[in-house]
């Protein structure tokens, strides 16, 4: 009788754990509602949209280099002597061939009226007055016509007396005398001929003695070089950046006096990575800053592309022409400058403001609107960005881009440029005001 009723209360027991298990697993198949659903959840969060938009991206390659002068000289002399007076100074501005120092020109210009006297004197016994041609005749020359005329009077008479001579007319002792005479001046001839070609040499002598005596005198006068450049830019000033010398100083010949760099045009002179070998060009525009003037853009173009990569550090060199005059001479030698090489443009690149991207632990993304859901709630997806650009739009504000290159993001895709803080995937978001304006009229400027 008890086991029978035990029998029937484990049966009823067990149909009522079939029960329950059956409403436990009802309720854990249901679908658990989100924070924003569930009543009393977490509001939505307000963010701020815009656009992802498709733009014509400006490549450039980000460059470190230098500015230098397009010509840097550092004059020296090529007399000795005391300096007996400077003109210009360290500051100074000068033109091409403007006199910069003299060393001894009255001592110089003496010399030269010495060898000219020396040159005189030796055409004076050539009976010349300047210097002949190598082609020229000595018997042209005055001691060779004298005794030419001896030598014609000596010869006439000899040929008068050999007949007589032979009719025994005349004895022969005194035509022995005659012969005598003639052969005396035939000897002479040729001796004023000799003497008249070493004559001819010294004159020649003389006068490179005179040439290089004027080039000593003329170059007792130091000047500015005179402004051409192996460019093919005529240079109109150079800057004098030292003066290393004093008046009344003795100087040996190549004494450094004077630096001076032609600064109306300057090169920048950049290290480039060997990878960008092939897309930077001939005439391609650098940008670049200084800090001097942190805030101001300039530009140069590529002029020369070294043809050899450095093994060292597998770059190459390249120099860009800076007119230095358009910005009044404002920049130096020597400055570093942070700049980029414009390289080419890509079409069609998507780009979306820079403040719509985060990065935490190595990871980017951004969160756009899911268009399907109601209400409105953002996807997060994680991008791989690319080149920035800077763009002015209508009203004048200058607004980040950044490209992405890798990612879920199209054109005119709505992106979170605001409030994104508190976004996980799938938040719930109420759309704010405020974003930014559209580029499409902007003019792009160069990535900082």
């Amino acid at each position: 009788m008890n086991l029978m009723r035990f029998g029937n209360l484990s049966r009823t027991g067990g149909a009522a754990c079939v029960l329950a298990a059956a409403l436990l697993l009802a309720a854990c198949n249901k679908a658990t509602p989100t924070a924003s659903t569930k009543p009393g959840g977490p509001p939505p969060i307000n963010v701020t949209l815009a656009p992802a938009r498709a733009m014509e991206l400006q490549r450039s390659v980000r460059i470190t280099g230098s500015l230098a002068g397009l010509e840097t000289a550092t004059i020296s002399n090529r007399v000795a002597g005391r300096i007996t007076k400077v003109y210009v100074d360290r500051g100074d501005r000068v033109t091409p061939g403007q006199i910069l120092l003299d060393i001894e020109p009255d001592r110089y210009r003496l010399a030269v009226d010495e060898s000219q006297a020396a040159l005189q004197q030796t055409l004076a016994r050539l009976g010349l007055k300047d210097v002949p041609g190598e082609d020229f005749d000595v018997n042209q020359t005055a001691p060779v016509k004298k005794a030419k005329s001896e030598y014609d009077l000596a010869r006439d008479k000899m040929d008068r007396a050999t007949p007589l001579n032979q009719t025994h007319t005349l004895n022969d002792f005194e035509y022995m005398d005659i012969v005598s005479t003639f052969k005396a001046a035939e000897s002479t001839l040729e001796n004023s001929r000799d003497e008249a070609r070493a004559l001819l040499a010294q004159a020649r002598q003389g006068r490179v003695q005179v040439d290089l005596r004027q080039k000593d005198y003329s170059d007792s006068v130091i000047n500015a070089p005179d402004g051409t450049t192996p460019d093919k830019i005529t240079v109109d000033s150079y800057a004098i950046t030292d003066r290393k010398i004093s008046p009344g100083e003795y100087i040996r010949e190549g004494s450094p006096l004077f630096t001076l760099v032609a600064d109306r045009v300057l090169k920048l002179q950049a290290r480039v990575p060997e990878r960008y070998l092939g897309d930077v060009k001939i005439g391609a525009t650098v940008d670049f800053h200084v800090e001097a003037y942190p805030d101001e853009n300039f530009t140069g173009k590529v002029s020369i592309i070294d043809p050899s990569v450095d093994q060292a550090s597998r770059t190459f060199m390249i120099e860009a022409l800076v007119d230095n005059a358009h910005y009044d001479n404002r920049l130096r030698p020597g400055s570093f400058v942070p700049g980029q090489v414009l390289t080419k443009k890509d079409p069609n690149r998507v780009m979306v403001p820079l403040d719509a991207v985060t990065s935490f632990v190595g990871v980017t993304k951004l969160f756009k609107l899911n268009p399907a859901a109601n209400p409105p709630r953002v996807q997060s997806i994680d991008i791989t960005t690319g080149q920035q650009q800077a763009l002015t739009d209508a009203a004048g504000n200058v607004v980040q881009w950044i490209e992405i290159a890798q990612g879920d993001v199209s054109a005119q895709d709505q992106v979170v440029v605001s409030g994104m803080t508190k976004l996980v995937d799938g938040s719930a978001v109420t759309i704010g005001k405020g974003a930014p304006k559209s580029p499409e009229t902007a003019t792009a400027k160069a990535a900082n």
